[in-house]
């Protein structure tokens, strides 16, 4: 009996050691065949009037492909060559659609089928957008955006607020994400990163909107970590994990630039600014070398809005430019002058700032001749106070609510006219200014 014991022990322990050793081979990225493959909800971002890109992920290596077209249930479609999705950019890719139509609505679904057993297959539910109007086309432009949307505070009932509106795009105006805030530990490898794009986007009114209209996005400090500047040591990995989760176009040679311009027509141009990779140290005096944009991204700015021919220019610059802490325009007052005198000394009318990261919204028309709106937060901590002391300059303020800002470009008896309205999370419209 005692001989049968320690036969029977023996043998379990090599069953063991050989099932130990099999998982053993088995790497973390490496995917198991009885893993289902789960495919993200596809998002659609930097439209143009020709083109566009389809972001996705799935859990594990898969080939996809994108199916559109301008019929509504894709009866007459066509589709895009097969992409793979590989572990070394966390199984996401952007799908460029081009040699689209202007100001047309498109629609599309995404087919994916494990890249190991193509009977494993995924196919998503129909999405749709609209392209930009051709250049030199007047189009009346409906838009949406608002920043900050904290995954602790799902879920984003604000984006279902937004879809009732039917924006043509959502501008998503920072803190996409919040990094270095719960659930979870601070991000701080590319891995818990990834994680944190991973929780937000498994938020159901965010899908709903995200299949309903295109995305424009920038990030600013929560992506990184709390008022982050170019001398952050963990940039370099947020900014990977950024592009990796948001469908923005990267340059072939591996150029790293966020800051980009889109036109709608002849009625707006939408500039969106980085605010964060390129500026100085917040703690640095303020002189002509503190910068917030950096010189190659302020030279842009100014040659763009000069060229720019659209009724309105719309500035997407994260962070207010008065009235602040030092993280906005505030600790760089010298840059911030600058910009506005040029703006003003050149005669560019119809510029308006769009920004957010301060958690309540407002309405500013500061002396220079510009209008600034403040929109914000999606789902995050709704600041209690707006501006301390007296401030000739507001127009409005709202505080302890989720807002989002809602901008209508149109035609009046042949003149261009801007109306911009700030919502709450129940519909409710709480202010309406008009430029001119």
């Amino acid at each position: 009996m005692q001989n049968r014991w320690r036969f029977s022990a023996i043998f379990l322990f090599l069953v063991l050691e050989v099932v130990a050793r099999t998982f053993a081979s088995i790497s973390p990225g490496t995917p198991h065949l009885a893993q289902e493959l789960v495919v993200s909800a596809p998002i659609v971002g930097d439209v143009t009037a020709d083109g566009a890109l389809i972001w996705t992920r799935a859990n594990r290596e898969a080939i996809v492909q994108v199916e559109y077209g301008k019929d509504a249930e894709l009866g007459m479609s066509q589709f895009t060559e097969p992409v793979r999705l590989s572990p070394d950019r966390d199984f996401t890719a952007k799908i460029p659609l081009d040699g689209l139509l202007p100001h047309t609505r498109y629609f599309y679904r995404l087919h994916a089928r494990d890249s190991g057993d193509p009977s494993r297959a995924f196919v998503s539910s129909i999405g749709t957008f609209l392209t930009a109007p051709a250049q030199d086309e007047w189009g009346a432009l409906t838009f949406a955006y608002s920043g900050d949307a904290g995954e602790a505070y799902q879920p984003f009932r604000l984006f279902d607020a937004i879809r009732t509106q039917r924006p043509d795009f959502f501008l998503f105006l920072g803190d996409t994400i919040y990094a270095d805030q719960s659930p979870g530990p601070e991000a701080k490898t590319l891995a818990e990163y990834r994680l944190k794009y991973q929780g937000n986007r498994k938020d159901a009114a965010f899908q709903r909107l995200a299949r309903e209209t295109s995305f424009y996005v920038i990030w600013d400090d929560h992506e990184i970590a709390n008022n982050a500047n170019r001398a952050h040591p963990r940039l370099l990995t947020a900014r990977r994990a950024f592009l990796e989760y948001w469908p923005i176009r990267e340059d072939a040679a591996g150029e790293t630039r966020l800051y980009r311009s889109f036109r709608w027509g002849r009625a707006a141009e939408l500039f969106i600014l980085d605010c964060r990779q390129y500026r100085s140290p917040q703690a640095e005096r303020d002189g002509p070398s503190k910068t917030m944009l950096g010189a190659e991204q302020k030279a842009w700015l100014k040659a763009a809005l000069l060229a720019s021919p659209a009724a309105f220019k719309f500035i997407a610059t994260t962070v207010p430019l008065k009235y602040h802490t030092r993280d906005s325009w505030e600790g760089y007052r010298i840059e911030r002058q600058e910009l506005l005198e040029f703006i003003r000394t050149n005669g560019i009318a119809h510029v308006i700032f769009l920004a957010a990261d301060v958690h309540y919204a407002a309405v500013l028309r500061h002396v220079e001749g510009v209008v600034e709106i403040i929109a914000g937060p999606i789902a995050q901590f709704p600041s209690p106070i707006a501006f301390v002391g007296r401030r000739p300059e507001v127009e409005f303020t709202a505080v302890n609510m989720y807002t989002y800002a809602l901008v209508h470009v149109f035609l009046t008896d042949g003149e261009p006219r801007a109306e911009i309205s700030l919502f709450n999370a129940a519909g409710k419209r709480l202010h309406t200014t008009r430029v001119p």
